[in-house]
């Protein structure tokens, strides 16, 4: 009898350790959204610092993306590629998202595409 229970308890355990694990859209929204109203956040997913260069590149000539792009991070890690999917893009990189405080509101896998979205923010 009791070793039923321990059995029962550690199926309980495991089952709560792997739903646990997985993340939820609204998981990945939470982490990648800018948290300061009127402010944007980039999030890069890379692993490619010659790639990552000619995003900073484009970021750093454009007034309009330092004005409002304000924390800019480099995600190189495999894993996080699921965060892709669970946003309904696809799972490669590279590619840059960039979010407001609720949404994604642009990504491109193409840093000069970096600048006509400059100039979307401007009007």
């Amino acid at each position: 009898m009791v070793w039923k229970v321990k059995l029962g308890l550690l199926l309980l355990l495991f089952t709560l350790i792997f739903t646990g694990c997985s993340l939820s859209k609204e998981d990945v929204l939470k982490k990648l959204v800018s948290k300061e109203e009127g402010q944007l956040r980039m999030q890069i997913f890379s692993t490619s610092p010659d790639w990552d260069f000619e995003v900073n590149k484009v970021h750093n000539s454009e007034p309009a993306l330092l004005k409002y792009i304000q924390q800019m991070t480099i995600h190189t890690e495999k894993d996080k590629l699921e965060w892709l999917k669970l946003l309904g893009l696809e799972e490669k990189s590279p590619i840059v998202l960039i979010f407001d405080t609720e949404k994604m509101v642009f990504h491109t896998s193409n840093p000069e595409e970096l600048r006509e979205f400059a100039k979307s923010l401007e009007k």
